[in-house]
């Protein structure tokens, strides 16, 4: 059951360095948990900390092979979990300007080359949430009208983003290809780290598409899930450069689901923004 955290407390194990030691028993089998308690020298230090001694060769080589990263999901399934290791392949829905029904095209990601069967356009418009994507038509004129654009499937192509599986490594290849990266995602800390992501895959290409007025002010009303996560989130739109967004943030005290564009109306929006 490999996970790359056993890797960090294996190499304090043997440095004789403190660390949690619930949160590394918890990552171990159940049967290890047990040796380990029976026959590990723990050492109790604050808040939770403990020196660990292993003097069990056996016990040690056990937590050894779970620091070893399998080669593949198959290998990874003989070790009773696949969903730790990546998959060698990556796939993505597109609608773009032949698409002629409600069924998108695939684009499939494989040993660094993009396989598709349309003509790209210069710029691609990623969406995250599959209940606007499939309103692709609806989408594209609710965002025209809210930030004062002129989207169509003659100018972009429109992705599923699908949370940040569009931010997997293998897709590079096929997000490389555009002009620009258009990014609308949720409003929040989660949205905002998917961007970042995809700023570090594709660099100055990705936009992401940020309020440029108070008209989506009344949809910030998604409320943090606590200080913490409110602060990191006004701190990532700072470090990306957003600062209508970081402003936006520190005025409602709340975040935006990108679903709420949907809902938007110009001449009411921007009323109750004045």
């Amino acid at each position: 059951m490999f996970d790359k955290r056993i890797l960090k407390y294996f190499d304090k194990i043997q440095n004789g360095k403190a660390l949690n030691y619930s949160v590394f028993l918890s990552l171990l089998p159940e049967d290890l948990q047990q040796d380990i308690r029976d026959k590990a020298l723990v050492s109790f230090q604050k808040k939770g900390a403990a020196i660990v001694e292993l003097s069990s060769e056996n016990i040690i080589e056990r937590i050894r092979q779970l620091t070893i990263e399998p080669e593949d999901r198959v290998a990874a399934a003989l070790h009773g979990d696949s969903h730790k290791i990546k998959t060698s392949t990556s796939y993505l829905f597109v609608y773009h300007q032949l698409s002629n029904d409600v069924t998108p095209d695939t684009i499939v990601c494989v040993d660094n080359a993009a396989h598709f069967k349309f003509q790209p356009k210069k710029h691609l418009t990623i969406i995250e949430n599959s209940e606007l994507f499939f309103a692709k038509d609806f989408l594209l004129s609710k965002i025209n009208e809210a930030f004062s654009m002129s989207l169509s499937f003659e100018n972009t192509d429109l992705v599923f983003g699908s949370g940040n599986q569009i931010a997997n490594s293998y897709n590079q290849c096929f997000l490389t290809q555009y002009d620009t990266v258009l990014c609308f995602f949720d409003y929040d800390y989660g949205g905002l780290k998917i961007y970042k992501a995809l700023k570090n895959m594709v660099g100055d290409k990705a936009k992401f598409l940020e309020p440029t007025s108070d008209n989506l002010d009344s949809f910030f009303i998604k409320k943090p899930k606590d200080d913490n996560q409110y602060l990191k989130t006004i701190d990532i739109a700072e470090e990306l450069g957003l600062d209508k967004l970081k402003e936006i943030f520190l005025s409602q005290k709340g975040f935006m689901e990108q679903e709420a564009i949907l809902a938007f109306n110009k001449e009411i929006n921007n009323v109750s923004a004045i």
